[in-house]
């Protein structure tokens, strides 16, 4: 079990629970359902403070797992829609959405979580503050989740092979040595 391991599967649910505690009201549910809980791309950037709880270490963990948690959706309803409402009710798995009205309903792809934490409007925020750096937290959660999405699929869903279906989230992760 590694450090990652010990995180996703332990503190980040509390995490998530503590950041939507955070996020205004009207950023927790674009897409006017209750039960679909969003992520709004500002609400993860340095100008503002629903992230301060946790430390710059913290932040790439949190992020990583946040980054693999939309992934996993989207890859999901992308790909097995047939099979999406079901994996809906089981995970409630947040969406990664735009801030504006017009992109406030449309899934952003994963990887731009890692860029909101790094973003500022103000650019002394952007350059003079420090930014989160996740690909060693990365690296490690890779093994970590190709096993779990591989064992939820064989014991929630076995209508999925969780094989395949991991194959295709590497197909969307970013490369990273």
């Amino acid at each position: 079990m590694n450090e990652f391991d010990k995180y996703y599967n332990g503190m980040f649910r509390q995490d998530i629970q503590t950041f939507f505690s955070k996020i205004p009201e009207r950023s927790k549910h674009t897409f006017d359902d209750r039960k679909i809980f969003t992520v709004q791309y500002q609400t993860l950037t340095k100008d503002f403070d629903c992230l301060d709880f946790l430390d710059k270490e913290m932040k790439a963990f949190f992020g990583t797992a946040l980054f693999f948690t939309v992934l996993v959706d989207q890859v999901c309803y992308s790909h097995y829609q047939d099979y999406y409402n079901k994996f809906q009710k089981l995970t409630r798995y947040p969406k990664f959405v735009g801030n504006s009205p017009s992109t406030d309903r449309t899934n952003f792809p994963p990887i731009d979580i890692f860029s909101a934490f790094n973003y500022s409007r103000d650019k002394e925020k952007m350059f003079n503050t420090e930014n989160v750096e996740f690909w060693a937290v990365f690296n490690k959660a890779k093994p970590v989740m190709k096993k779990d999405t591989i064992n939820f699929f064989k014991t929630h869903m076995n209508e999925i092979d969780g094989e395949e279906f991991w194959k295709k989230c590497e197909q969307e992760l970013p490369y990273h040595p």
